[in-house]
């Protein structure tokens, strides 16, 4: 009887050490496999929602892909593609864009300066840190980025007439009176500079994670700028530093995919 409750021990002690070794091995093939997972890819979501809440037009949107290497648990460096729609007229117009140059009781000339919408792009290069013990994770870092942009922009003289079947001071453009385009100004450009972020991100699923970020930009530009008026042509170049919050607050909102 001894001899089997020995037996009996033996067997269990060595099923036991077996089972631990399985799933430290287990553990650990997780664990590799975790490790293995490095690569991320974003798409930032932020124009798409704004549409959905109609949250209305903003001073610039942001279009973006991102690509991250986690180089260990709490560092990543990042590579992204973006798009900033301008949206310069249609956000907020300037009032002293507008000039009266003459007024009568029926007449009215008023000049305006137009800047249609124009898409900025270029490319950020950046490290990232993270912090967090649990499933939410914080993040920070800094973007280097370089960017290149064209836009154009007129003033016109625009003729109105005043027409009381819409009210008393109301003024009515004139259709069949072309608007005069009196200079044009087109504008090429490059910028360089950091792009300070800060955002939380927390997975949805093994893969899945979401995030968002706020930031700022801030960026050296020069700009050529060719000037047309009277059939004259007037070259010149403009450099300025600019600190902003164009694209908005929180200017990422990102679905995630982990490989």
């Amino acid at each position: 009887m001894m001899k089997v409750q020995i037996l009996l021990s033996l067997f269990v002690l060595v099923t036991s050490a077996n089972a631990q070794d399985s799933t430290n091995v287990q553990a650990k093939r997780t664990t590799l496999l975790e490790q293995k997972k490095r690569n991320e890819i974003s798409i930032n979501t932020a124009p798409l929602l704004r549409v959905l809440i109609g949250s209305g037009a903003s001073e610039a949107t942001r279009f973006s892909v991102t690509y991250k290497r986690n180089l260990t648990c709490k560092s990543a460096v990042r590579f992204s593609v973006m798009a900033d729609l301008i949206n310069q007229n249609s956000y907020n117009p300037n009032p002293w864009n507008e000039t009266i140059i003459l007024q009568t009781d029926s007449l009215l000339i008023k000049q305006t300066t137009v800047s249609p919408s124009y898409v900025s792009p270029h490319v950020n290069i950046g490290y990232e840190r993270l912090f967090g013990k649990h499933k939410l994770k914080w993040f920070y870092g800094t973007d280097l980025s370089i960017g290149y942009f064209k836009n154009e922009s007129y003033i016109q003289n625009k003729t109105l007439v005043r027409d009381t079947a819409f009210g008393q001071n109301a003024w009515v453009e004139v259709m069949h009176i072309q608007a005069d385009i009196v200079s044009r100004s087109k504008t090429k450009g490059y910028s360089i500079g950091l792009s300070p972020f800060f955002g939380a991100k927390f997975p949805i699923s093994k893969r899945f994670s979401v995030s968002a970020q706020v930031g700022a930009d801030m960026t050296f530009q020069n700009r050529d700028i060719a000037e047309t008026k009277s059939g004259i042509t007037k070259n010149y170049r403009l450099s300025t530093f600019d600190f902003n919050l164009n694209t908005g607050i929180i200017n990422d909102i990102s679905l995630i995919y982990k490989f």
